[in-house]
């Protein structure tokens, strides 16, 4: 089977499956990387002054499917202006 049949194959798959397929994939070609202590602890710092600002009301949590429809209205907005 060469690739552009597999690729075809995949795409008869539910959205489900072709997410699942690609994470699969993904996997397969990532190499696993040694933890970093710096940047480990970079992400620590990061997350706790995050969690920080959702506790004290600072930021204000979004749906995911507000977040969504915010995220396509953008994406609109700037082919808009590309193209015009």
């Amino acid at each position: 089977m060469t690739l552009s049949e597999l690729i075809e194959k995949a795409r008869e798959l539910a959205p489900a499956d072709r997410v699942a397929l690609a994470y699969e994939l993904l996997d397969s070609v990532e190499e696993p990387e040694e933890p970093d202590p710096i940047v480990d602890a970079a992400w620590q710092k990061e997350l706790r002054r995050r969690i920080e600002d959702i506790e004290s009301g600072r930021v204000q949590l979004v749906d995911g499917r507000e977040t969504m429809r915010i995220a396509r209205e953008r994406i609109a907005e700037r082919r808009a202006r590309q193209g015009a």
